[in-house]
């Protein structure tokens, strides 16, 4: 066994460093689609009755919240770490039956989502920064289809002026990951503009 390992090892080293492993943004996306699922979970075994179930799905998305605030800079910290807690929270009312409505649930994933928009909003922002535009691209990309993803839980319907922005800040992406010349002053508009977005929602959503 202990040579199986090592072996084990020596072959994952040699694939990363060949450059066969995975891309940031396809990690991304797999990260996405698993918390998308916990929360689908989360949603179904509440709508069963199954409170227990419910709870422990909570909880997989309180950690994984947690897990992206360990790994998150100064600026998208706040919201991941406050998203995890209210999870949390949710958990334990949801165990003990103490949360009537399923909109109190889609509400609190919906913060999380919008929680994850910034947080890959402000990487997108830094990694413009220090030139960096494939990974720019990539972390605008996530925030877009976060931002997207929070509107989703909340049941409405994205409005004209958001899906635009949405629009733009993807073509942006593109635009990006290519080699041609970009004006410094309208990617950081861009930018701007999906941050507004982000922030504008944000403030439709916030608990009062």
């Amino acid at each position: 066994m202990h040579r199986f390992m090592q072996l084990f090892l020596v072959a994952v080293f040699a694939l990363a460093a060949a450059g066969v492993c995975p891309p940031a943004p396809l990690a991304d996306e797999n990260a996405s689609a698993s918390i998308e699922q916990t929360f689908q979970k989360a949603k179904q075994e509440y709508l069963d009755k199954n409170m227990t179930a419910a709870a422990e799905q909570i909880q997989k998305g309180a950690a994984y919240m947690k897990d992206q605030a360990s790994r998150a800079s100064a600026k998208g910290k706040g919201a991941l770490s406050a998203s995890a807690r209210e999870l949390d929270q949710l958990a334990v009312d949801v165990k003990k039956g103490a949360v009537t409505s399923q909109k109190k649930m889609e509400d609190a994933f919906a913060r999380a989502y919008l929680a994850l928009a910034n947080d890959a909003h402000v990487k997108s922002t830094e990694s413009w920064a220090k030139k960096k535009r494939v990974e720019a691209a990539a972390a605008l990309e996530t925030a877009n289809r976060n931002l997207e993803k929070s509107i989703a839980w909340t049941g409405g319907k994205i409005e004209k002026g958001t899906n635009d922005v949405v629009k733009k800040s993807d073509a942006l992406a593109l635009k990006l990951k290519q080699k041609g010349d970009l004006l410094a002053d309208d990617v950081s508009r861009g930018l701007q503009e999906a941050g507004n977005e982000i922030e504008k929602f944000g403030k439709k959503i916030s608990p009062r």
